[in-house]
């Protein structure tokens, strides 16, 4: 990414400017708080690199970016999603330097596999037309964040929904290699989902706190994991059987990622604190004196 970065500023000489510096540290659109640091902690290292071996770079820094260890993902209600899914539904047809845009038929499947298959929005939009099984109904995923490809299967219902998308006669007028194509071929760009999504959210007349406070587009993937485990509970489904499977799904790289859902859930609570109290309650006895 940093190396993308210096090309798209047409660095070409062994230095890294202030400027650029600190342009690359400044928070993005939709970065939460933990990936923000971490690009700030490289850069600073790398820098200290350069500087050590005789190269240009800067050597004051300013204090590292805290995380907000308080937020909370905005979770959707079945309804809302409804009413987003619905907005997105309205989404018109238009041109793009001269050529008849895709988003109308883009952002329709794109918003429902986002909420259906729970995935982040950069692997959506990086889904290959290769990576489509319209057989089996699976999503090959091959640029993820964790860098591990994962097959996501899709109900019977979305395979169908992105067979008839693809054969779209405009759609395949296009000849992309991605299966969201932007009309210079490549695939559509976060900041365009986000800000379809947020035009969405107005006609849905659901309310969005300004930037930093949500419900951001990420919130569609937390939406789904809580739906989901709020699903399993209702069905008696036992959540630690669930969980690694929920985890795998959504391309976690560890069960603590997939466990953070559970707080969100208050209907989990009873399915695993009362087995617990039942078989286990005995051997911690309730103590009465404060003192003890």
């Amino acid at each position: 990414m940093f190396d993308d970065f210096c090309m798209e500023h047409n660095l070409d000489q062994p230095l890294l400017p202030q400027t650029l510096f600190d342009l690359w540290c400044e928070k993005r659109p939709h970065e939460n708080g933990t990936t923000h640091r971490m690009r700030v902690q490289q850069i600073r290292q790398f820098s200290k690199f350069l500087t050590n071996n005789g190269i240009e770079a800067p050597t004051v820094f300013l204090p590292l970016p805290q995380i907000d260890k308080t937020f909370l993902p905005y979770i959707f209600t079945h309804d809302e999603i409804q009413r987003l899914l619905t907005a997105v539904d309205r989404i018109k047809p238009c041109t793009h330097h001269g050529r008849e845009s895709l988003v109308h038929l883009v952002m329709p499947l794109l918003f429902r596999i986002l909420y259906c298959c729970g995935l982040r929005i950069g692997e959506a939009l990086k889904i290959k037309t290769e990576d489509v099984d319209f057989h089996r109904g699976t999503l090959r995923l091959t640029e993820t964040k964790n860098n591990r490809e994962r097959l996501v299967p899709m109900s019977a219902t979305l395979t169908q929904m992105c067979r008839a998308y693809f054969a779209n006669p405009l759609v395949q007028s296009y000849g992309s290699a991605y299966f969201f194509p932007a009309t210079d071929r490549s695939h559509y760009a976060t900041c365009t989902a986000y800000e379809y999504f947020r035009k969405s959210l107005f006609i849905a007349q659901i309310g969005h706190g300004g930037r930093g406070k949500g419900p951001r587009l990420h919130d569609i993937r937390h939406t789904m994991a809580v739906h989901t485990l709020s699903q399993w509970t209702a069905e008696g489904k036992d959540i630690y059987t669930a969980l690694p499977i929920l985890m795998t799904y959504l391309g976690h790289s560890s069960i603590r990622s997939t466990e953070k859902y559970l707080r969100l859930v208050p209907e989990s609570y009873a399915q695993i604190t009362v087995p617990f109290e039942t078989n286990f309650g005995d051997v911690f006895p309730e103590v009465t004196d404060e003192n003890q």
